[in-house]
């Protein structure tokens, strides 16, 4: 595990060189763009990642007091409801470490929040903002489908990993050795850990599934309340940082720094740095994959009945999910479902998640890549097989509204 997380790391360095000279010829497009494109993303990813790790110790103690007891109940680990709702690099890992009972734990709950955590802090309030309302419905039923393969992504992931007697980094740094064994996890383990998500994936997939509209409109309000919230912690902790204004006032001061200090190194700011600067050849890299896989990928698709926009999709889901709903418009119905469904698991495949696996827990690389695509995989699968006469009706309703407003 660890030499191909070696080589894919030396990759993406080589392609920061590349993507470095190309952008001093031309920034504005090609690999150049793709160069500077990682690089500014440092600040998107640090809002969203500081306003949760400032708040990790409230969320631990939330976590604990709350999830604690019903998973100590069964034997699971109470890191994982935390990962089920919060990205892995949007505080997640770092929340995951203070609330996990063992290494074991803590890892396995950083894979949940690879698919899970991003998928509902992430993926749903971001797309139903970025796609066509008349795509909503759609969105819904590629997520239904979608969550639904999670428990085999994260199964299939950490099973891997105990299969090989994979080590990790066991605290959260970005160069320490990875010789801490996974204590804690085995089969029996992995099964319990399961259970919750399992549980959780299948009550949101029905709550999708029979109240789609209401789904939709709880996950735009939560995607908007977490925003506000984010941003509050993040200027409080700003005023904090510079001026000291609230430890005096009211005497302490409950939110963890943003910034490095002598008691931890990795704070907010370097983990959205640490991210950006490995997207930098993370970008570029997969500027060149979309460009040399669109052929193969498209001849792919049409054999599997999909569009060029489908296939295109997948592969635009697997860098950045963000670059799957500028496509979701141009599809047709069956493939807006599909993609979306992959990208349940699949998302940031070779983009973000990528850069901060290997920035964070190098050995994890390869096990992960291989749980998030058989992930999607599934998901497609799952979509194709549940989904597929929901769909047929809502276009031919589509259809119905789109003749009628024609004719009047």
């Amino acid at each position: 595990m660890e030499s191909f997380g070696n080589v894919v790391i030396y990759i993406m360095m080589a392609f920061v060189i590349i993507g470095a000279v190309a952008s001093i010829r031309n920034d504005q497009h090609g690999l150049g763009k793709e160069f500077k494109e990682g690089l500014h993303s440092i600040g998107a990813i640090f809002i969203p990642v500081a306003g949760i790790m400032a708040a990790i110790p409230y969320l631990s103690a939330l976590v604990e007091s709350v999830a604690g007891p019903l998973f100590d109940a069964i034997g699971a680990d109470p890191a994982i409801a935390a990962t089920s709702l919060i990205a892995v690099d949007m505080g997640g890992y770092q929340l995951a470490h203070e609330t996990a009972a063992t290494t074991g734990g803590w890892i396995m709950a950083s894979v949940v929040g690879y698919m899970a955590g991003a998928t509902i802090i992430f993926t749903i309030p971001v797309g139903l903002a970025m796609v066509d309302r008349r795509d909503h419905r759609y969105m819904a039923l590629g997520v239904m489908a979608g969550v639904l393969a999670i428990p085999i992504g994260v199964l299939i992931t950490t099973t891997m990993l105990v299969a090989t007697s994979t080590t990790v980094r066991g605290d959260v740094s970005g160069d320490s050795a990875s010789n801490a064994p996974l204590s804690g996890l085995d089969t029996g383990a992995i099964l319990l850990n399961l259970l919750p998500l399992a549980v959780f994936v299948v009550a949101l997939a029905a709550a999708l599934w029979f109240a789609p509209e209401l789904m939709i409109r709880l996950f735009i309000w939560f995607g908007r309340i977490l925003d506000a919230l984010l941003k509050l912690v993040l200027a409080v902790s700003i005023i904090e940082h510079f001026t000291g204004v609230f430890s005096a006032v009211f005497g302490g001061w409950g939110f963890d720094p943003i910034i490095a200090d002598a008691e931890d190194q990795y704070r907010a700011l370097e983990v959205a740095g640490n991210i950006g600067i490995m997207l930098a050849g993370a970008f570029p890299m997969v500027y060149v994959l979309r460009k040399g896989l669109a052929r193969p990928l498209g001849a792919l698709g049409r054999r599997v009945g999909m569009s060029a926009e489908g296939t295109a999709g997948l592969l635009a889901a697997m860098a950045n999910v963000l670059a799957l709903f500028r496509l979701v418009r141009h599809m047709p119905p069956k493939d807006k479902v599909l993609c979306i469904a992959f990208a349940v698991c699949a998302a940031f495949l070779v983009g973000d998640h990528l850069a901060f696996t290997a920035n964070f827990q190098p050995n994890l690389i390869l096990p992960l890549l291989v749980g998030k695509l058989v992930g999607g995989i599934l998901g497609i699968g799952l979509a194709a097989l549940i989904t597929m006469p929901a769909v047929r009706a809502l276009a031919a309703e589509e259809r119905t509204e789109d003749t009628t407003a024609t004719a009047s």
